[in-house]
This record gives C-alpha cells, structure tokens and sequence, in this order.
C-alpha cells in the first residue's frame, strides 16, 4: 500500500471511529432515554426493546448481519470491512456505553431538546462515517440490496418507506407525540449527513456565454489558476456559433470570477448552479474503497 492510500485510510477510520463514538452517544444520551425512534433499523429495535426488553445494539446486529451477508460480494474488501466495524462498534457501544440521559425528566422541553440534540449529534456521526468511505448497514444497505433486485423502486422510494414505517409504529409503541418528534429528529439527521456529506465539498458550476470566451478564459486560466472548459454551442435565435465556458470552483472564488466575466464582457449571459461534490484536481481525491 502506498503512502498516499496509507493516509487516506488512516484518515477513513479516523472519521468512522469518531463517528461511531458520536453516533453511540447521541442514540444513548437523548435518542433512546426519551423514546425517540428516527427510523432505521436502530428505530426498529428501539420499538422491539420497548416490547421485549432485549438489547437495542444486539437487535440492531441480528437485523444487519443479513444485509452484509447478502452484500458482501458487492461492498468491496476495504469498504465491507469499514462498514461491517462501524455497524458492530455502534451496536456493541449502544448496549454498553455508560452514558446517562443528559436532559432532565421533569424538563418541559425534554422531547424537543432531545430530537434536536440527538437528530444533530446523530447526524454528525453517521455523516463522518459514510464521509470515512463506510456504512452502518441499516435502511440504506437494505435499499441498495432490493433495487438491485427491483428495478422499478427507487432507493430513496424505500429508505422513505422503512423510516416512515418505524415512525408510524412508534405512534402506537410509544405515543403520537414522540412519533412526532421522532420525525423531527429524522429531518435533522438527513440534513447534518447531507451538510457533512456534501456541504463541505461543495462549489459552483458556471455556464458563461459570451463574444470574449477566449479572452475570460485566459484570465480565469492565469488569475485564479483554475481550469476552463470550451463547449461548442449555437444561439438558435440568432444561428451564430458561440463557445461556451464550463468552469467549477469554490464558492468563495465567485466574485472573482464574476468580475472578470464583467470586466471582459458587461453583455455575457451567467448561469450559475450549485455542485454538490467535486472530484478530481484542485478539488478532493477520487474515492477509494
């Protein structure tokens, strides 16, 4: 293994045993202390640990070891292997962790700060483990497995389906009104994975039109020192040929690049997108499973 991958897998179980530990404290903490159950097989089990009193970790690891077992070929060593820790150390951690419930019973706000709190922290910990290049296993590694299989669902057709399902029966488990806060718990989650996920990857895609391409190119070229790329394009109005200028960069280079386009051609039509993840060079490495 060379050095570079060396460091980058250093850096990937850096972040899933942080994850896991943030994980394990959010569901111990606020999640599961005050009967919140955000979806998920975690969700499930907290449901079936209400009814039967067994432990929450090890039911969550019986309903997963399936799913790896079944997803085993497709995962890839090195990723399957990330997953597989992060699923059994959160499991193992949820059962075990001494940590008490840190919001009073008595607080009038307890179910709120708890979905909150629990929907942020939790959400921090599953968005450093999938940005460690790993999984939990759980609604998602299901969903993946079915569609492989069922072409017409789509993943998110089924996540959507698993959660809400486990959300609907906490109403009858629990009660209406931590089911209601369980789905307030489940949006901050998705949000907080998607920030860490792509919020911090993310940039700017500009489409510029204009008569002086070659002109902004070389400046974007020389004075941001980023990379332009040319499109062949025709105005269908007018039938004249124009280039068009791709370029993705930062959010905080847009006002440079805004000014150079205006510097060059005050007439130039921008259109301006918001990217997700960029991949490649001046910008985060490809992924490595």
């Amino acid at each position: 293994m060379d050095s570079k991958l060396l460091r980058t897998e250093i850096k990937n179980w850096l972040q899933i045993i942080m994850g896991v530990l943030l994980c394990a404290a959010a569901y111990k903490m606020f999640i599961i202390p005050n009967e919140i159950a955000p979806g998920g097989f975690t969700g499930l089990a907290q449901l079936i640990n209400h009814l039967t009193g067994w432990p929450i970790g090890l039911l969550t690891l019986a309903m997963n070891a399936p799913l790896f077992a079944l997803s085993a070929r497709s995962l890839g060593l090195r990723f399957g292997a990330r997953s597989l820790f992060a699923s059994v150390a959160l499991s193992v951690l949820i059962d075990i962790l001494p940590l008490p419930s840190v919001i009073p019973a008595e607080a009038a706000e307890r179910l709120l700060l708890a979905s909150v709190f629990g929907g942020v922290a939790g959400g921090a910990g599953f968005g450093l483990i999938i940005h460690g290049n790993a999984t939990t296993g759980g609604s998602d590694m299901l969903a993946k497995l079915v569609t492989s299989r069922v072409h017409a669902m789509s993943i998110g057709m089924i996540m959507f389906a698993v959660d809400g399902l486990v959300i609907v029966a906490s109403a009858f488990v629990f009660d209406v009104v931590s089911a209601l806060f369980a789905l307030i718990c489940t949006f901050l989650m998705s949000k907080v994975i998607d920030f860490l996920v792509d919020g911090l990857n993310s940039a700017r895609a500009y489409f510029i039109i204009s008569g002086e391409s070659e002109r902004i190119a070389q400046r974007v070229m020389s004075e941001m020192e980023r990379g332009i790329t040319g499109l062949d394009g025709r105005g269908m109005y007018s039938g004249q040929d124009r280039q068009v200028l791709l370029c993705v960069i930062s959010r905080l280079e847009s006002p440079q690049l805004r000014a150079i386009v205006s510097d060059c051609d005050p007439t130039a039509f921008i259109i301006a997108t918001n990217v997700h993840e960029v991949l490649g060079e001046g910008f985060r490495p490809m992924y490595r499973r």
